[in-house]
């Protein structure tokens, strides 16, 4: 396994582990799409060293995205928080042929 799949997979963990907390705060946090998106990029990544380098370029890309909390749609302060951060992990599924 690549450092890169590593710093990936952790940056994903800590995320996780955020977003457990914030759900403590906010009833209303869009968990499901969340982990929905996480679990995409898993999948993504169980076939990282399969990819281009423009392709992983992409795939970090869309990592930075879903992680950042302040994207086009803020995360944490709405209901549908996440649907933004699934529709990026599905359309790079669909680019990378894992749709």
């Amino acid at each position: 396994m690549t450092n890169e799949v590593v710093v990936l997979r952790d940056t994903l963990a800590a995320h996780r582990s955020m977003l457990m907390g914030a759900l403590n705060s906010n009833e209303h946090l869009d968990i499901d799409r969340a982990f929905a998106a996480h679990a995409g990029l898993a999948r993504v990544l169980t076939h990282w060293d399969d990819l281009t380098a423009h392709q992983q370029r992409a795939v970090m890309e869309t990592v930075e995205y879903v992680v950042n909390g302040d994207d086009e749609q803020p995360d944490l302060t709405s209901p549908d928080g996440f649907a933004d951060d699934l529709a990026r992990v599905r359309a790079l599924q669909a680019a990378l042929g894992y749709a």
